[in-house]
């Protein structure tokens, strides 16, 4: 790949995403709704010929890196890039979040985590054999509807203020045992690893991460500081523990920004939680983490409208996505003890898809799951499901906290 393309592409990124962000925070919509958008022109890049001729078309294929959902080979640059965006987010989340509150929201994130699961799960492979897809089939499509995309809603929360809310604390935590689930769910409906292995890998993985992690990290920072007098030495080391978590996750389950999300959790019980959140904060505002969304927003492709048989699909599979997360983990969350209000937050959170069901859907795929008559239909309706529920939660989510956001307002004016 070209040095100087891929220089030219983040440069276009890191301006324009901001750009879009401000534009859409300024008609009162999350501005990572700007940065998906912006992907969404970068990803869909064959339509310049169309508005502005071959040759434009081509000139911009020959400089943006970032070339849309089918065509990603040789950006592997730009692909780490954005994983390391969401993984610095979930970094972030987990520094940010309070464990008291973790520990207080567990029974309300476990419960709807698991209804969240199952009537999506089983409304999907309803919905399958209605259509008159066999058995397998029908199983694999109930699967690519039970994982929740965690950036969206995280970075989502986190613009309205809302993450560290108990409501926050819990969608964070259910989203998390989501991926898990989803994992563990679409192994053992294509049969393509160990389900055994995977019980395995994940006893090992919070072994480390919730034991030796838990009593070692405080440590590992306290001594950090005191003896590694270099600029940012704390930093570079605390950052250096969030990738060799997240490789362990990696390795362990293919699940890079859980291990992320737990090397944050066990760093936040150290006094300099909020010197280094500040400092991560900056590096991935700043960086990574507009790459991730606008990288998202490229995996988006608006091709998928154009075929009937496709938007047919893809609209019986969102109308379940939709209803089959806000009613399942919202009854859990109601079981576990939170109101209707909050438990109907909860729901709406748990609306993205995008990493595992894309996932799902590759190994369904590769396995014969899905046979390979329906590949195209399925991986065309999976791209409209995953655009719409990614694109409908920032507002949705708005929505959905804007008595609290009102109430946060009121108490800023008043104090101010």
């Amino acid at each position: 790949m070209n040095f100087t393309a891929f220089l030219f592409t983040l440069g276009i990124v890191l301006i324009f995403a901001k750009i879009f962000s401000t534009l859409l925070e300024r008609v009162k919509f999350p501005g990572v709704l700007g940065e998906i958008f912006f992907g969404m022109i970068l990803g869909n890049i064959v339509l310049y010929g169309y508005l502005f001729g071959p040759h434009a078309a081509a000139w911009l294929k020959d400089w943006i890196v970032i070339r849309g959902p089918q065509a990603f080979e040789g950006v592997e640059p730009v692909h780490y890039m954005a994983k390391l965006g969401i993984i610095t987010l979930l970094f972030i989340a987990g520094l940010d979040t309070e464990i008291e509150q973790l520990k207080s929201t567990g029974k309300v994130a476990t419960i709807s985590t698991v209804m969240g699961v199952i009537v999506p799960l089983i409304l999907g492979w309803i919905a399958g054999l209605s259509l008159g897809y066999g058995m397998r089939e029908s199983l694999a499509m109930g699967v690519l509807l039970t994982a929740t995309s965690i950036g969206v809603t995280v970075r989502t929360l986190m613009e309205i203020n809302m993450l560290t809310s108990d409501v926050g604390a819990a969608s964070l935590s259910a989203s998390v045992m989501d991926d898990f689930l989803g994992i563990a769910l679409i192994i053992f409906v294509t049969g393509t690893g160990s389900f055994l292995l995977f019980g395995i890998n994940l006893v090992i993985f919070f072994l480390v991460a919730l034991v030796a992690a838990w009593y070692y990290m405080p440590w590992i920072a306290k001594y950090t500081r005191k003896y590694i007098k270099t600029e940012k030495g704390l930093l570079g080391v605390i950052i250096g523990v969030m990738l060799l978590f997240s490789a362990l996750a990696q390795f362990s389950f293919a699940a890079a920004i859980e291990g992320a999300y737990f090397a944050g959790i066990t760093l936040s019980r150290v006094p300099e939680k909020r010197m280094i959140s500040n400092d991560v904060k900056v590096i991935g505002y700043a960086l990574l983490i507009p790459i991730f969304f606008v990288y998202t927003g490229a995996q988006l492709d608006v091709g998928v409208f154009t075929r009937l048989d496709a938007v047919i699909l893809g609209i019986v599979i969102i109308v379940i996505a939709i209803v089959g997360k806000v009613i399942g983990r919202g009854i859990g969350a109601r079981i576990g003890g939170f109101d209707w209000h909050k438990s109907f937050q909860m729901g709406i959170g748990s609306i993205p898809r995008m990493e595992v069901a894309l996932v799902s859907l590759t190994l369904a795929i590769t396995s014969g799951a899905v046979p390979q008559k329906d590949a195209q239909l399925f991986i065309a309706a999976t791209m409209l499901f995953v655009t719409v529920t990614t694109l409908i939660t920032p507002p949705l989510l708005k929505w959905a906290f804007k008595k609290e956001i009102e109430e946060m307002k009121e108490k800023a004016f008043k104090s101010s």
